[in-house]
This record gives structure tokens, C-alpha cells and sequence, in this order.
């Protein structure tokens, strides 16, 4: 897995769909005189990407729609979080209190090229939870560098374990892709469903009031990387 962690994370900034769209612009840009229509329909497209929300419907419909507001399995016998903000700890461990013997596993480190200081996500997560739960009510796995490593070493601490039943929980645009590779290595993993309010009503004022143009480029990027992340899954072999 490290040469796939390697290629993934030096192909990052082709992952993020706001690059591609300037690169291109920049590319057809040159040679504008010679691809004068092309160029032009690009940048309609572009300016597109610009102002409406793509990113965000995208998101929704592809992604993370099926992870919402949902019942969630009763008799599980564990809670899987894969690294994270503080906001994903404290949703495992009000789960928790609804099940007693439940424990709580954090699967997390660092998935830089470079370590980085205080990036340890492991670390963070122990000085967060050391005066909330007691000892025998949690374990942090090894340090681990991305999704794939996070589940297989899992799965290695799990043959020891033998937990059954497993809710995992990390973001709902990150859930698709992390049953996947659990499916591909032979694990199965429940889904953690977030809450959300139904039928927001969509106002073009408030829309107005907060827009910007990175913004829905950005809102792109973390669907767009996630769709390549899947596809990728297709080209390894992730048995061991």
C-alpha cells in the first residue's frame, strides 16, 4: 500500500477539479487563436463552475445522500472512527451511552507526504479522550496514512478482537468510498448516519449573501477527489 499512498498523494493536486479547470484555462488561453471555439465554450464552462453550486449538488446526489437520517443497527458491539475533527469523537461517544458495551476504536495519523509536527491525529485524539472515557473503553490503532491503511489495520487488530457487529463512522461524502474498500478487503462495516434537517428552503438572497467564486470551486474538489478515490479502487488490489 505504500507505493499506492505515494502515487495518490503525489497525484493530489490533480485530484482537486479546481487545478484541472486552470490548468486548461491557462492551456487554451495560449492557444486561443488556434482553438478560438473551443476556448470560448471552455470558458463559458468556467464561468459556469464559477458562480453556481455544482459542487454541492454533485456532493449530494452522488455521495452522500444515502448516509443521512437513517437508522442506525442496535446491537453493535463497536464504533470504528476513522480520524477526523473533535466534532466525529464526540458524536462516537454519545452514541456510545446508548450502548453499554460498546467500545470505541480510532483509526488515524497523518497522511502527509512529509510528517508534519503535531499532525499526528492519533496523538490529538488520545489527549482528547483520556478524560472522558476510561482505559478499557477505547483503543487507538497504529499510526496509520490514509483510508485503505486506517481499514486493513483494522482488520489486523479485529482478528485479536472479534468484534461482530462495527458501526463505522467518518464524513458522509468520505462514507461511500470507506464501505468500499472495506467490502474489497473482506470487512463488514455498518454505516454511521448523520442527522439532518429535511427540506431546507433555498433563498436567492442568502445565496447572494455568502457567495463566492472559490467557494463553489472548492465545493467541488472534495466530490471530485472522492469520485477519483472510487474509480482508483477499481485498479488495486487491496487483498492481504
Amino acid at each position: 500500500m505504500s507505493l499506492y499512498f505515494l502515487i495518490s498523494k503525489i497525484l493530489t493536486p490533480f485530484f482537486l477539479f479546481s487545478n484541472l479547470l486552470i490548468i486548461f484555462l491557462i492551456f487554451s488561453f495560449f492557444l486561443r487563436k488556434k482553438i478560438k471555439v473551443f476556448f470560448k465554450i471552455y470558458l463559458i464552462i468556467f464561468i459556469f463552475f464559477l458562480i453556481y453550486p455544482f459542487g454541492k449538488i454533485f456532493e449530494h446526489h452522488f455521495l452522500n445522500k444515502n448516509f443521512y437520517n437513517k437508522e442506525m443497527i442496535n446491537d453493535f458491539d463497536a464504533i470504528l472512527v476513522l480520524g477526523g475533527d473533535e466534532r466525529r469523537l464526540f458524536y462516537a461517544i454519545d452514541l456510545m451511552k446508548k450502548y453499554d458495551n460498546a467500545k470505541l476504536i480510532f483509526a488515524g495519523g497523518g497522511g502527509f507526504l512529509a510528517e508534519r509536527i503535531g499532525s499526528n491525529e492519533n496523538e490529538s485524539f488520545k489527549k482528547t479522550v483520556e478524560n472522558i472515557l476510561y482505559d478499557n473503553e477505547y483503543f487507538i490503532l497504529k499510526y496509520s496514512r490514509n483510508t485503505i491503511e486506517n481499514l486493513l489495520t483494522f482488520k489486523e487488530f479485529n482478528r485479536q478482537q472479534g468484534f461482530d457487529r462495527v458501526v463505522v463512522l467518518t464524513s458522509p461524502v468520505h462514507m461511500r468510498r470507506s464501505l468500499i474498500i472495506a467490502k474489497k478487503i473482506g470487512l463488514e462495516l455498518h454505516p454511521y448516519y448523520w442527522k439532518r434537517k429535511k427540506n431546507l428552503e433555498f433563498s436567492i438572497l442568502n445565496y447572494y449573501q455568502y457567495f463566492s467564486f472559490l467557494k463553489n470551486l472548492r465545493s467541488f474538489d472534495s466530490s471530485f477527489r472522492e469520485i477519483m478515490g472510487i474509480f482508483s479502487l477499481k485498479f488495486i488490489n487491496l487483498k492481504n
